[in-house]
């Protein structure tokens, strides 16, 4: 299975105000799932950029049984919103599988925040897919991550 891998592109995200909804607050207050995942069995990363800044997100995958298990995420320019998103998706995806987890539409994780889809939702969606390209990628072809991680 493989998907087209449009997550490496920048995203730009034009003007984007911190909205604060009671939802953002939560995840705010006590993000979920945030660090850098050891042993990971995928891997994404998308960038994001405005006129003002620039971040990327990280996101790792840990499957068993074709289930997601866990799920973590990480970023740099860490902002209100980059922190709700990421800690919201991973919410989301925790107990999918991998055929669920990429039905989930960058709407539905905006709406998950009560807020509009301005283009977090999307930017987030474009790591986890590549987190999921990058699992199939080992699952199909195990020694490239053995491989990988000697050179």
């Amino acid at each position: 299975m493989s998907f087209k891998n449009e997550s490496r592109k920048t995203a730009h995200i034009e003007e984007v105000e911190e909205v604060h909804t009671q939802p953002v607050l939560e995840h705010l207050n006590s993000p979920r799932n945030i660090g850098i995942m050891r042993n990971f069995d995928g891997e994404g990363q998308a960038t994001a950029q405005s006129k003002k800044w620039e971040a990327t997100i990280w996101i790792y995958l840990k499957v068993r049984a074709g289930k997601i298990w866990k799920a973590t995420w990480f970023a740099t320019g860490l902002g209100g919103l980059i922190t709700a998103y990421g800690s919201a998706l991973t919410e989301m995806v925790k107990g999918k599988t991998i055929r669920e987890a990429l039905w989930i539409r960058p709407e539905e994780i905006s709406a998950s925040l009560d807020l509009p889809e301005t283009g977090f939702g999307a930017w987030v969606k474009g790591a986890l897919v590549e987190a999921i390209n990058n699992y199939n990628i080992y699952k199909s072809a195990p020694w490239k991550k053995i491989y990988e991680q000697k050179y």
